[in-house]
């Protein structure tokens, strides 16, 4: 409380200046001792490192295994996320080459070490598209689906039988014919 707060509540009372003082020299003496511990406390965490784990071990055993959890998840992420960014750019180029999705699928789990081995930009576009390529366009090559346009061949062009105009006797001779 402060000295203003205690002088209106203590309003007409005879020796409130007195109490009021006695109040504010406990209450200071508190505090003092509340900033001497304080300081005690502040003084165990000077010089430590919070991102060395032995350091982290003084004050809890627990953290150590906490961190050592918590970074190996942030690893195996981070190296998901990469992993999962090289096989997107090494799908895009078999697509293009003209390798169907299931196909490509297979190529990337067998060829792990190809696709990790790629190098991708900051826009995620491979930089060693030629080294990855190469290895399976050789051993891969009966994989690629080829699509060609066009028409019939010239030299056999499609015939049609000649039919004869259906006439309404005719095709009532036709039907009465085909139910005997």
């Amino acid at each position: 409380m402060k000295r203003a707060e205690l002088e209106a509540k203590l309003q007409g009372i005879e020796n409130a200046k007195e109490i009021i003082d006695f109040v504010m020299s406990e209450n200071g003496k508190d505090i003092e001792t509340l900033k001497a511990t304080h300081k005690n406390e502040l003084a165990k965490f000077e010089g430590i490192d919070i991102s060395k784990i032995e350091d982290l071990k003084k004050f809890d055993p627990k953290i150590l295994t906490e961190v050592e959890e918590l970074r190996k998840f942030k690893t195996e992420t981070e190296t998901a996320q990469v992993r999962a960014k090289k096989e997107s750019a090494a799908m895009k180029i078999l697509s293009e080459k003209g390798y169907n999705e299931k196909a490509a699928k297979l190529i990337l789990k067998a060829e792990r070490e190809i696709v990790d081995g790629l190098e991708l930009d900051e826009a995620g576009a491979v930089k060693n598209s030629d080294k990855f390529i190469e290895p399976i366009s050789k051993n891969y090559a009966d994989f690629v689906t080829r699509t060609e346009n066009g028409g019939a061949q010239a030299g056999t062009p499609p015939t049609t039988a000649p039919q004869k105009p259906m006439t309404l006797a005719s095709a009532v001779a036709e039907k009465l014919g085909a139910a005997k």
